[in-house]
């Protein structure tokens, strides 16, 4: 009974500390990987892919000259198709400069990570938006489509698509 007291003596700090440190470190992963952004405007997806044909995602969340991903558009982006008649689009754009982007991205990377849109969406291989964003194009709402994009998600499709797993790739 004595050896039992002294083991829980022991061991119990120990237990409490994990469970502490995994509560603790499960709400960073959370923040960093922004899980709860906000959304301040609502967005539909599928009326924009179907009215104004943007089937291919770049239309909007394309790249910058230097190849940079741009992510999510800014209010000028948006003027490019939406010339501001109707009463909803002037009140909309009434409240934002050009280079606002009024959302909130729900995927941000961990500082560790680097990842390159133009190298995955700039090859020949199979992948598309879709393989990590899920089936936005018929999305009508903000919500989160795929839940976190974990490591070995992401191996997985590098070995499928025949892409190095070498740490140096993803990781600085």
């Amino acid at each position: 009974m004595k050896r039992l007291r002294s083991l829980m003596l022991f061991f119990l700090p120990f237990v409490v500390f994990t469970y502490g440190s995994f509560i603790v470190f499960q709400s960073a992963c959370d923040s960093a990987m922004n899980l709860r952004a906000e959304k301040r405007l609502p967005f539909n997806h599928k009326s924009h892919v179907t009215k104004y044909d943007a089937s291919d995602c770049e239309l909007c969340h394309g790249f910058y000259e230097g190849g940079r991903f741009k992510g999510l558009p800014t209010v000028g982006d948006c003027k490019m198709c939406h010339d501001g008649d109707t009463a909803k689009e002037k009140d909309f754009f009434k409240d934002f400069k050009d280079t606002d982007k009024p959302w909130t991205a729900w995927a941000k990377q961990p500082d560790l990570v680097y990842f390159s849109h133009m190298a995955v969406m700039k090859n020949n291989k199979t992948a598309r938006c879709a393989s990590c964003h899920g089936d936005k194009a018929n999305s009508m709402t903000t919500a989160k489509i795929k839940g976190k994009m974990p490591m070995g998600q992401c191996m997985d499709c590098h070995t499928s698509l025949g892409i190095s797993n070498a740490c140096a790739v993803c990781h600085d």
